[in-house]
């Protein structure tokens, strides 16, 4: 009697428990699921049977099958307020929840590393720039997306430090750069400001690579006499076809769309004529056409795929060693090399508008001498955008002489 007692405790413990996953995934998926009726139908017949030999098959119906176990555990993370959870394959990869709700990686580093030496390195390639072919170089600090006055007691995030550091080392030592961070401070605190991140990824929105790309364009315009069209900027000379709960991030694939739920990502098409040629001759690319079929890829978001989809590649396609991305309307205008990372992927399309031509280069992919390439290419300008967030520093900064540093990752 007792055992029987403990088992029927246990049923309804699992039952409660399913329920509130349920209210969970009704409140993300927004219809009711077949373990939903399911738990309905227990509720009114109390038949222990039919709920546990239907759980499995209904839960499977309702949820990504091959993901039914992230989604449960993070399901369960949820209902338990756990702020932090351990990716126990790759601890590098720890997911925190802010104070907002979006996620973010844990910073490892218990303490924090010296930026010193990435700094010196930029110092090196603006040297080597000025000196051999008379050219400028911009470095350009993108923001990132966690700050630790949103993170759950104990938890401290270095990157505004490091970016803090690295500048510092810049402005020592003359080279130019542009630090996004306050002008997308200041936009962001704007009323009915949109997200510049995600809630489930580490990169910024379309929303916030745009307004990242307007502060750069004033930059280059008021600095390098890079002129622009006022339209280009303008928000509203851009259509805007929003994909709702498109997209599940990289942090937000590791705990699933109960724990934080999912994004939206926008489409930004311009309603100006645009005429682009995009190539990326590593992986055999070549599109041409306006904005947004050539630049854009539109085919990643041809349906809705949280785990196996990547909705943030629909701007520039990902990451590649080098793309050159080529302005018919523009023929005169500069030539800049972008050295760059994932960040790049939604600034790049905006600022190829811009330009005769914009040539990015990935260094975690791209293995040539970065100095014989630009003595090729011949650039106005070479810009260099990373974040210095709780990622490590890329391979630009080996070409140059530093030591990679414990605690960094992408």
């Amino acid at each position: 009697m007792m055992k029987r007692k403990h088992s029927m405790t246990a049923v309804l413990f699992l039952a409660g428990l399913l329920a509130g996953l349920l209210i969970l995934a009704s409140s993300f998926f927004g219809q009711e699921g077949k373990l939903e009726t399911l738990l309905k139908n227990f509720v009114r017949s109390g038949d222990v049977t039919a709920l546990v030999t239907g759980a499995e098959g209904a839960a499977n119906q309702d949820l990504d099958r091959s993901h039914f176990f992230i989604q449960l555990f993070g399901g369960v993370q949820r209902l338990m307020g756990r702020r932090a959870i351990v990716d126990m394959a790759e601890a590098d990869y720890t997911v925190v929840k802010m104070d907002d709700g979006a996620l973010t990686f844990e910073n490892l580093s218990r303490e924090p590393v010296d930026v010193t030496p990435h700094g010196e390195a930029l110092v090196q390639l603006d040297r080597a720039l000025r000196d051999q072919f008379d050219l400028p170089l911009l470095y350009i600090q993108a923001p990132q997306k966690a700050s630790n006055d949103a993170l759950p007691t104990g938890v401290t995030d270095y990157g505004n430090g490091y970016a803090d550091s690295l500048l510092s080392v810049l402005a020592e030592n003359g080279v130019d750069y542009l630090d996004l961070r306050p002008g997308m401070e200041a936009a962001a605190a704007q009323p009915d400001a949109p997200a510049f991140f995600f809630r489930t990824d580490h990169h910024w929105t379309p929303e916030g690579g745009f307004a990242g790309y307007q502060i750069l364009s004033r930059c280059l315009d008021e600095h390098y006499g890079m002129e622009a069209p006022a339209l280009f900027t303008d928000p509203d000379s851009y259509e805007k076809m929003v994909y709702e709960d498109y997209f599940l991030g990289s942090q937000g694939k590791r705990v699933g769309t109960l724990y934080a739920g999912t994004d939206d990502i926008t489409l930004w098409k311009p309603k100006f004529e645009t005429s682009f040629t995009y190539s990326v001759p590593l992986n055999a690319i070549e599109r041409t056409g306006p904005f947004e079929e050539s630049l854009l890829f539109p085919e990643r978001v041809a349906e809705r795929d949280y785990f196996g989809g990547n909705p943030y590649t629909l701007y520039a396609g990902g990451d590649y060693n080098l793309a050159r991305m080529t302005n018919h309307f523009n023929p005169d205008g500069p030539r800049i090399l972008l050295i760059r990372d994932s960040y790049s992927c939604v600034l790049a399309p905006f600022l190829a508008l811009n330009c005769s031509e914009v040539v990015t280069i990935d260094l975690r992919y791209f293995k040539e001498n970065v100095l014989d390439y630009i003595e090729w290419l011949d650039p106005d300008l070479v810009c260099v955008m990373y974040t210095a967030s709780s990622t490590r520093l890329p391979e630009l900064f080996q070409f140059f002489g530093a030591e990679e540093k414990p605690g960094f990752r992408y």
